[in-house]
């Protein structure tokens, strides 16, 4: 009974308002990164992009020498078919930059699995150095600008238009209007997972660029995890491939999991001592 009387007590969960609120938030910051990333891609020579609005347009390909050395190092097992695409991801009619991507399947009984390997490429298919892709870098530079626009908008008694529309607002444990470094540090809690992928993209975007490690000898790597999928190896071309399912996993654990055990915060309200109440 007393269990029971402590949760009534608590704040409301109020998840589909917060995810709407966030949807909202995410559309007008992505629209605003979009035009200036657009002001930037016209008086530049630089082809900038933002993650969402990106579209992705593969076609089958039977030739190249990334298709060579991938039936070399992994050949097909009775039972496996192989698709090898060149795919051109752009947006709005940029240039973009293209990818192969190769992917093995098989069938047991009714379920059917599959693995896939992919690189940098240029327009004909020929590898490229993945250090020269800054677009696929300006993806994980607006998910670390989101957090920081985001908590200027909730902090000092702001609200987000999000926020505002579905009447939502953040509060310090004491009912006190956050400051910018506490909204921040939740905001940055809040994005853990994505931000910790960023990071790790960052880490690799340097290690391969010219000097670091010889991408020929990544793409050796990435097609041996793919094929062999061993969890067991930490080189930096395992890891950068392996590490963002598992982190993502556990980013479904930090998001939904204070949701359905709820304690009146999530993981980052808890740790940034802030809550979300009804305006």
């Amino acid at each position: 009974m007393s269990t029971i009387q402590q949760l009534s007590s608590l704040p409301p969960r109020y998840f589909w308002r917060r995810v709407a609120a966030y949807l909202i938030d995410l559309i007008i910051i992505e629209v605003a990164l979009i035009l200036f990333f657009l002001i930037l891609s016209i008086v530049t020579s630089w082809n900038l992009s933002v993650p969402l609005f990106q579209s992705s347009q593969c076609s089958p390909t039977a030739s190249g020498p990334l298709i060579e050395k991938i039936e070399a190092q992994w050949p097909l097992k009775p039972g496996e078919t192989r698709v090898n695409e060149l795919c051109h991801v752009s947006w709005l009619g940029s240039d973009g930059y293209y990818l192969f991507l190769s992917s093995v399947s098989s069938k047991d009984g009714a379920t059917t699995y599959a693995r896939s390997f992919s690189a940098a490429v240029d327009k004909n298919g020929n590898p490229i150095d993945p250090g020269t892709n800054s677009n696929a870098l300006m993806s994980d530079v607006v998910l670390l600008i989101i957090p920081l626009a985001l908590a200027y908008g909730s902090a000092n008694g702001r609200r987000t238009p999000g926020k505002r529309l579905l009447s939502l607002h953040v509060a310090t444990v004491e009912d006190s209007p956050p400051g910018f470094r506490t909204e921040l540090k939740r905001e940055a809690l809040k994005f853990l997972p994505l931000i910790i992928l960023s990071l790790l993209s960052f880490i690799n975007f340097f290690v391969t660029k010219p000097g670091g490690l010889d991408f020929d000898l990544l793409i050796e790597r990435g097609i041996q995890t793919a094929r062999d999928g061993n969890l067991l190896s930490t080189d930096s071309a395992t890891t950068s491939i392996l590490l963002p399912p598992i982190v993502l996993t556990l980013g479904l654990i930090w998001w939904i999991y204070p949701l359905i055990i709820w304690r009146g915060q999530t993981f980052y309200d808890r740790f940034s001592n802030c809550k979300v109440l009804k305006a």
